[in-house]
Formats: C-alpha cells, structure tokens, sequence
C-alpha cells in the first residue's frame, strides 16, 4: 500500500512479523532494535491466524511471515493476505528450507525475499532494506495526483469546485474509472446529493477496527457516478470529532490513492486532528474564497494559519470563486481583481466565473457542467488552474 498521506518517517520503521516461534520472535526484536531503524510488532500465530484475526491496527511498511512452504494452509492464507490485507505491501518468507515448487509460488505470489531461519540473522537485515528500497521507488512511481478543496468559510462552493475539477481531471485524462471524490466533511458533506449518488462508506462498522479496510472493502464502499468516477462519501451524522481516528482516514486515503489516478478531497471547514497529515499528503491544496473583503481576508488568514500549524512545506493557493466583471459604478464583485491580487499576493491560484443558473441545473441533475454548456467559463477558469504547469 502507498502511504501518501501516512507520516513517512514512523510508517517507514515498522515491522510486522507473523511467526509461532517465540524464539525467532525474541532473536528478530532484539536484532532490529539494534539497528534503530526498524520498529517491530509480532502477531503470535500462524499466516492462517492472522488471516483470521487481522493483522492489528498498525500500517506497517514490511510484513515478516515465517510458514512452512509445504502446507496448503499455510500459503493458502499467504496468498489471501496478499491479495486483501496487505495488498502491495513488500512481504519477506521466513521459513526452514526452500523447494523448487515454492520458490515459484513466491514468484507467482511477487514475494519480496525469502529468508532461510538458520541464517536470519545475517540475511534478513539486507532482505528488509532491498524489500523497503523497491517498495518506495514503485511508491514514487504510481502514487495518485491527490488535490485538496478546503474552505475558507461556509457557502464558498467548496464542493461544487471540487466536483467540477473531478470530472475535468477525468474528462483531461481519459481516466472516469480511476478518478475519485472524497468527502471528508462527515457532518455536512454534500457530494452525494450533488451527484445523486447513494453514500456507501460505513464508518460506523470500520471505525473502531481501521485494517479491516482492505480493497476488496472499499470496493463494496464506493459510489460510481454514471461518468465512471468514483465517490467515496458517508451519510452525514453529527459525530464526535474524534470518532473518526487519523489511523482511519491515513489508511482510506493511502488505499485510494494506490487505487487511482486522481484523488480529490473536499475537506471540512473544522480543522481536525488529522487535516494536517491530509494537506501535507497533497499535491495540490486549493483555499476557496469568495470575491469579497471578509472573504479575502479569510483565505489570506487561513493559508498563514495552516502554514503556522503544518511542519512540512505545503502548495497552497487561493481560488476566488463567484467572479464577474465589475460593473461600472460598482454593482456584482465591485472589488477589482488587482484588490484580490494586492491583499493576496504569490498565494493567489485563480479567479473562477460565476455562473448560478448553470450550477444550479447541474446540481440539480447531477452531472457535469460542461454536459450542460461545452464552452461554459467556470471550466475554462479551473482548467487554467489544474492543468497551469502542463500548459494546457
């Protein structure tokens, strides 16, 4: 699994090792708390337990099995795990001795290594770093485009620019089936009823347990829209705050975005404990605004605050949304651009039109606006935005 929008440097240590050798579990954790590179948390038990049980709450970076090779069992469960729990996770073998037949059973199953447990201690330390190396260079390789829409305040049309971008995303690429929308605003997320869309994510039943969401999972999960993009969206529910943990939302959004190609998130007004890791995960970060004095100055507050508040270097720029051209003697959006370019700066992304009619149809039918109206502005005003270092 990628781990985007997972903090690289504690997700990066950790090991977990599947084994019912006590021994070789007390030799490994000494061995690798030596190294203090490596963190390790063991699950007592066969691979055949753990596929029962689960594989516990952390998101490791390497996944240790020691099996018996010969067991239907075991390499049953193996190849299961595999396939759903640790779905691109770089999994080293640990086992007594190797056959001809189970080194291509591991071919077939793209394990990582094979470690004999005679030798463990002079191989396995290698094995974990070529394992870590190729699992971040294919990381690098196949990560999604991740954009995040946050608002500066309410009624800005946060979800209406974040929809809108999905499909123009998709419609740019040719990518419907490996784009998806998130909705982080789990209270008062509205990209549901704007696509029409039944909302399938059941936080209640993956919450208290986060590594039951596997891919098969979040399959079950999405919303498909007719165009092909996928939603990812709960039914709104006046939740705690902390009801929904980091470790879930890291893990749903690592997993989307190993899954596809652009990932876009509208994200709540309320900072939460999690926003942090989400922004940072994130190519881009548009702040939504509005042309007005109190709602420049919202976003131009907003941007400095995350700035303040986030560790790592984030792209931001603001979008003014609801633009129309001044009216002589003043009238709709009085303010100038050069007000918003002057109280803004370098932090200004773009100027979107306003056009309330042809959102509202759109909304109302759930579909795109260029369906509606193929040379429509506010498409050729966040197009100039998306796709400004392709050239488009």
């Amino acid at each position: 699994m990628l781990k985007k929008f997972t903090n690289e440097a504690d997700a990066m240590d950790r090991i977990q090792l599947v084994t019912p050798d006590a021994a070789l579990a007390q030799q490994l954790q000494q061995m690798l708390s030596r190294t203090r590179r490596y963190t390790l948390e063991t699950i007592a038990g066969g691979i055949a337990d753990a596929e029962r049980n689960g594989l516990g709450n952390a998101h490791p970076a390497l996944l240790l099995v020691d099996l018996d090779p010969q067991s239907r069992e075991d390499m049953g469960a193996l190849e299961r795990v595999m396939l759903q729990r640790a779905q691109g996770l770089p999994v080293i073998v640990l086992s007594q001795s190797l056959s001809e037949s189970s080194a291509r059973d591991f071919m077939r199953l793209r394990v990582s290594d094979w470690c004999p447990k005679e030798s463990v201690a002079n191989d396995l330390l290698n094995a974990c770093e070529r394992a870590l190396h190729s699992s971040q260079e294919q990381s690098r390789a196949g990560e999604a485009a991740c954009y995040a829409f946050v608002p500066a305040s309410g009624g800005v049309g946060n979800t209406t620019l974040a929809i809108q971008s999905a499909f123009l995303l998709a419609r740019e690429t040719r990518s419907f089936q490996s784009t998806c929308l998130i909705a982080l605003d789990f209270q008062n997320g509205s990209i549901a009823d704007y696509l029409d869309l039944a909302p399938n994510l059941q936080l209640d039943e993956i919450a208290a347990a986060p590594e039951r969401l596997d891919e098969q999972l979040m399959e079950v999960m999405l919303s498909r829209h007719d165009t092909g993009i996928a939603a990812l969206t709960a039914e709104n529910s006046l939740r705690d705050i902390d009801s929904v943990s980091p470790e879930l939302i890291t893990r749903m959004l690592d997993m989307a975005s190993a899954k596809f190609d652009h990932v876009i998130l509208d994200m709540p007004r309320m900072w939460m404990p999690w926003s942090g890791d989400v922004l940072a995960g994130c190519d881009k970060v548009f702040v939504v605004t509005e042309m007005t004095v109190p709602g420049l100055r919202q976003a131009s507050r907003l941007i400095a605050a995350i700035s303040d508040k986030c560790d790592e270097e984030i792209e931001m720029s603001v979008l003014v949304n609801r633009c129309r051209p001044r009216l002589i003697g003043g009238g709709i959006n009085s303010l100038r651009r050069s007000d918003a370019e002057d109280m803004l700066g370098d932090r200004l992304g773009g100027f979107v039109y306003e056009d309330y009619r042809l959102v509202r149809e759109a909304i109302d039918r759930g579909v795109p606006l260029y369906e509606i109206d193929k040379r429509n502005k506010i498409d050729k005003d966040l197009s100039a935005v998306l796709f400004a270092k392709q050239g488009k």
